[in-house]
């Protein structure tokens, strides 16, 4: 199975390369002609070409010839895909980037209600893997973490569109209801990770290094709200590893260094990338804390062993010596340890006095909630 996924990565891989290369062709201009001019050719054609605007990972407020101007974050220089950067509020709505980002909020929420039943849950690797084809090859990716950067532009009054916020903004009563489904089930950020990780190979599974781990994402998260603030400017696009690995090419060394270090640790550790720096798992994380969130919690028949912790790829939930503890913050509701329980004692509950965020499974004689 593992091997029919590479191979479909390796083959949509090079079908986009394809894509791009013809993109590429169809948008060059004289480089005779005055620059008045070809600024609105540029302009021209990148409205042809992407009902979206500009790209994913640059600011609206600048112009294509600014320093931190840059195509989206999976295209090459001069294609931009619907899931671009931020707009300026000057330019019309693009109605086709707000239908893809209702699209993928509806596809979340079909994955919330499937994972509820045992059944269904086995088709996440399908989710998986057609969000990987779709959003990441094909539309050039569904952009969720520069729709949080674009929510927090807009939120501190930056002039962006808002339809480059409507993904991340969206997400959030979603993973209320539901959990956090989109990183399960349908990110292909986590998709990629997880196709190239060896179950076998078990490193940094203790409570201490998820700690270390979310540790690095706090400090990686709040990196990114202080270059934000302090320069309203997107500058990820300039060294995102996910924009090299879609592309097969980066503007400088760092992009390619950042890639393969995704790609190699992927392959010893659970998704790395979403446990040490991905923002959006984190701050959507926080949601679980609300009265009324949707949290996994164990019933009457839970006798404290360890299977749950064992499937848990994601390391939630975590074993130390004879306990087991469940943290929600970091569940990306894979189902994994609904299916491998036995005896059916981890449910879907509404967090309460008896289901919180964070438990320690000792059996349910000896339930402790923080």
């Amino acid at each position: 199975m593992r091997t029919f996924f590479l191979t479909n990565i390796i083959i949509v891989f090079l079908f986009a390369t394809g894509i791009q290369a013809q993109t590429s062709d169809s948008t060059e201009f004289d480089e005779f002609e005055n620059i008045e001019n070809i600024d609105t050719t540029e302009s021209e054609q990148n409205s042809e070409m992407d009902e979206f605007g500009d790209n994913e990972f640059s600011d609206g407020e600048f112009s294509n010839d600014d320093e931190f101007s840059s195509d989206d974050e999976f295209s090459s220089e001069e294609s931009f895909d619907e899931f671009s950067d931020s707009t300026t509020k000057d330019e019309p709505i693009s109605y086709n980037r707000l239908y893809w980002s209702i699209a993928i909020l509806l596809y979340t929420i079909l994955a919330g209600v499937l994972v509820r039943f045992k059944g269904t849950r086995k088709l996440r690797g399908l989710f998986l893997m057609l969000g990987l084809v779709i959003l990441g090859f094909y539309r050039g990716g569904p952009g969720v973490i520069s729709s949080f950067q674009n929510s927090y532009l807009l939120a501190i009054g930056v002039s962006v569109n808002w339809q480059a916020a409507v993904l991340f903004i969206g997400l959030i009563p979603i993973t209320y209801l539901f959990g956090k489904v989109f990183c399960g089930w349908v990110c292909y950020l986590g998709a990629i990770q997880e196709f190239l990780h060896i179950d076998k190979v078990k490193l940094f599974q203790s409570e201490k290094a998820q700690k270390v781990m979310k540790i690095i994402r706090i400090v990686a998260t709040a990196a990114i709200i202080i270059q934000l603030t302090f320069t309203q400017v997107i500058l990820w696009s300039k060294v995102g590893p996910f924009k090299t690995a879609i592309n097969l090419f980066s503007p400088n060394v760092a992009g390619y260094i950042l890639l393969g270090i995704v790609l190699v640790s992927s392959v010893f550790i659970h998704r790395p990338f979403c446990k040490m720096f991905c923002p959006v798992g984190l701050l959507h994380g926080f949601v679980t804390k609300l009265p009324g969130a949707s949290v996994l919690g164990i019933n009457t028949s839970c006798a404290g062993c360890k299977t749950c912790s064992t499937s848990c790829q994601i390391n939630a939930i975590t074993r130390e010596g004879k306990t087991s503890k469940l943290d929600n913050e970091e569940c990306i509701r894979c189902g994994d340890c609904m299916d491998d329980c036995k005896i059916s004692s981890i449910s879907i509950y509404k967090k309460g006095e008896k289901h919180n965020d964070k438990i320690i499974l000792k059996g349910i004689k000896k339930l402790d909630i923080n």
